[in-house]
């Protein structure tokens, strides 16, 4: 861990009580599902946010006795040695946890504050993944945190450094809820847009035109590849490819679709930075007829209620289903005047770029919270602490 001369420096054995934890046994029921929350592998989505509040899973008191589980204090920090390695949080409740956590009481010494540990583990989960060892799961050994150590001012100043860390992530926290927000309102938005509107029932044959414009043999094809869930078409990294492939060039404005991943609203279009991109005949790419918006098109299709209800177009089995142009081009559409296009997209696309607007404001609040976190971490930036030591 970081170095300080203007700070102390110490094993952090020295100054916190290490703990870890234990799976009870699954083949006594009365071990589980009792009043003590268990945090495991299974909450690492609930990990890096501050506080755990939840388990998926709790023990009971028979648990706790009859294995080698310990019940540690609220304020405990925790830190995942296995799958998701160097992932932290602070317990905000009593909870044991699994042999995959090491554990470290603050509190108890009184020399290092639990939300000033918390950063100071968050800041070294780089350096926890490269220490983590294993070919199938990443785990790091008891030997990394016995000689673990850490640099740390007094413990007023400790404190003052995580309060201004917790306002930024506060901060943070605050700016996502207003994007799920936006998001939620956006996606009942185009529910209610598409629909009952006066629509004329068109096949979508009637309006796209498969285009197999042969790419260029003589280069190494830029690629093309389609995110899940409407979230467009990005470049694909380059990778070796087969003389044998045969790759089509794609137009900007063009739709193109992922066979494979139909059914997972693999949609978009094609944007003008990725014009002349290449891709395979498993993401079809289409001409959109004149009548029809693209941004009316791409909404309509990436909506849930449309690509999860269409299983009847796969062909194959469960893991490899795949859509073919065929298929897709008979099926039958509602498609609105022109001028309802036009509104739909128009109000979707203010929807959009409010969203734009406030995840960009997150990535500016990590950005900045990384910056200040790294200073204060160091010791390169001092705050004055307005307490002293207890």
């Amino acid at each position: 861990m970081t170095r300080s001369q203007r700070w102390t420096e110490s094993l952090l054995d020295d100054v916190t009580i290490r703990g870890s934890g234990h799976t009870p046994s699954q083949s006594r029921p009365d071990f589980w599902d009792g009043d003590i929350p268990w945090v495991s592998l299974a909450d690492s989505d609930q990990l890096d946010s501050g506080y755990i509040r939840t388990t998926r899973r709790n023990i009971s008191g028979r648990g706790l006795a009859g294995s080698s589980a310990v019940l540690h204090p609220a304020r405990t920090v925790i830190l995942s040695r296995d799958a998701g390695v160097g992932k932290s949080a602070v317990l905000a409740t009593p909870m044991a946890v699994s042999q995959h956590f090491i554990a470290w009481q603050c509190d108890a010494r009184g020399v290092i504050d639990p939300w000033f540990l918390y950063y100071v583990l968050q800041r070294q989960k780089p350096y926890f993944g490269r220490m983590a060892v294993g070919s199938t799961i990443k785990t790091i050994g008891l030997p990394l945190f016995r000689k673990l150590r850490i640099s740390y001012p007094s413990l007023s100043e400790q404190r003052k450094i995580a309060e201004i860390l917790r306002t930024w992530d506060e901060a943070i926290d605050a700016t996502s809820r207003l994007s799920a927000l936006a998001r939620s309102r956006r996606d009942r938005l185009r529910q209610h847009l598409y629909a009952n509107v006066p629509a004329e029932r068109v096949t979508i044959a009637s309006i796209l035109t498969e285009s197999r414009l042969p790419g260029k043999p003589e280069t190494s094809p830029q690629k093309i590849t389609i995110r899940l869930y409407g979230r467009g078409a990005v470049a694909k990294a380059i990778s070796q490819t087969s003389a044998a492939t045969r790759y089509f060039e794609r137009r900007a404005g063009q739709l193109v679709y992922s066979k494979l991943d139909f059914l997972n609203g693999a949609f978009a279009i094609v944007p003008d930075e990725l014009n002349g991109f290449e891709t395979t005949l498993d993401l079809p790419a289409f001409d959109i007829d004149d009548q029809v918006n693209p941004a009316w098109l791409i909404n309509y299709l990436t909506r849930p209620s449309y690509y999860e209800n269409q299983l009847h177009l796969a062909r194959g089995q469960r893991k490899a289903r795949r859509v073919n142009p065929r298929e897709f081009l008979a099926e039958v559409i509602a498609l609105p005047s022109s001028a309802h296009q036009a509104h739909t997209a128009d109000v979707l696309a203010s929807a959009d770029q409010e969203i734009a607007l406030l995840d960009r404001k997150i990535e500016l609040l990590r950005a900045q919270k990384r910056g200040l976190a790294e200073r204060l971490l160091s010791g390169e930036l001092r705050v004055e602490a307005g307490e002293p030591d207890d």
